[in-house]
């Protein structure tokens, strides 16, 4: 299903096809977290994600090439939205993951807002950089990166993602 064509890219669900590529993506996205992901995990996540939640990690397609070249979506079940991205190295510094970022913002904007009616649960949430998108005084989304990560810092500013220091979902 594709969710939005953009200017460069084709935004849509992965294809089981696709699992070995996304699941070196996936490995980029949350090395640091200490993750790793099979092809076997990713074509599980495949099978279930987008029909259960509706929503997910979306495959990144160059128009003018078709290279799977990164991930945009939402963390599945994360209530405010859980965003996040990553784009492969040699495509990186392109303003590709804030093309993208747009356009998964845009989705969100229109198709979710159903999450701003969400009961809190009373978890707070903090990181290093804490970034968060308001709609109508209510956070939508929320983003976690580190201070040394100044480009995803910039990508999530350029798409209206504020700094703070904690909230409470």
């Amino acid at each position: 299903m594709i969710i939005d064509e953009t200017k460069r890219l084709i935004i849509r669900e992965i294809e089981e096809k696709e699992a070995e590529e996304a699941s070196a993506l996936l490995d980029l996205f949350y090395g640091k977290e200490g993750k790793s992901f099979t092809k076997d995990m990713v074509s599980a996540y495949i099978k279930n994600a987008y029909g259960f939640y509706g929503y997910g990690y979306w495959g990144l397609f160059e128009k003018d090439t078709g290279d799977f070249i990164g991930i945009a979506g939402f963390r599945e079940g994360s209530c405010p939205l859980e965003a996040g991205y990553c784009i492969r190295e040699d495509r990186r510094g392109m303003g590709y993951a804030t093309e993208a970022l747009k356009s998964v913002m845009e989705f969100a904007e229109e198709d979710f807002l159903w999450v701003l009616e969400e009961e809190k649960q009373g978890i707070e949430v903090t990181a290093e950089v804490l970034m968060i998108y308001e709609k109508n005084g209510n956070v939508l989304a929320y983003a976690r990166t580190t201070k040394d990560n100044k480009a995803s810092v910039r990508v999530l500013q350029k798409n209206g993602f504020k700094e703070c220091k904690s909230f409470i979902k």
